[in-house]
């Protein structure tokens, strides 16, 4: 199953790449540095909406049956955790990154940035060990305890990134 999802993450990049030739996601050069750091923020936040509504979504009953259930079969999670998702759902997750960065001109320099940031937020979050001080969670930051509570109790916790759309939509617990 995690090949599979390896897999399919190297089409979404081929997607990409097709997009970006076709003009359909453009790469914009000679930004600051503060803007990176704008642009890379702004991908994050509205990933990790995105990403809140999507996971948000597959728990409903039919849906996380067919879908998301073979995910939460890792309670206590590792590092291939992160990889064990339906095939509908790598590609509902990569989509989704697709179209937001055919929303906007971001730096190459930002989306690569992103992506690592993704991977390693992803992974960090599934190794059922904190990475973060205790005082992180105080930063709205999704930290390895708060997506453990999601294996845990799968009505909480469905942010990535951060546990903002879960405290605005009461859906967070620690």
């Amino acid at each position: 199953m995690s090949l599979f999802t390896l897999m399919l993450n190297i089409a979404v990049m081929l997607i990409g790449v097709y997009l970006w030739k076709l003009g359909w996601i453009t790469l914009s050069e000679g930004k600051t540095l503060w803007v990176l750091f704008i642009e890379i923020i702004a991908i994050i936040l509205v990933m990790d909406l995105l990403m809140y509504i999507f996971h948000y979504l597959v728990h409903h009953p039919f849906i996380y049956k067919v879908l998301h259930r073979k995910h939460h079969e890792h309670v206590s999670t590792n590092y291939l955790s992160l990889f064990v998702l339906h095939p509908l759902e790598t590609l509902g997750f990569g989509l989704m990154m697709l179209f937001v960065f055919m929303w906007y001109d971001f730096s190459i320099f930002s989306i690569t940035i992103y992506l690592f940031v993704n991977l390693i937020w992803g992974t960090i979050g599934h190794l059922n060990r904190e990475f973060f001080p205790k005082w992180s969670e105080k930063l709205f930051l999704g930290t390895t305890k708060f997506h453990n509570q999601h294996h845990l109790n799968e009505q909480r916790n469905f942010g990535f990134y951060t546990s903002i759309w879960d405290r605005l939509f009461s859906t967070y617990k620690v």
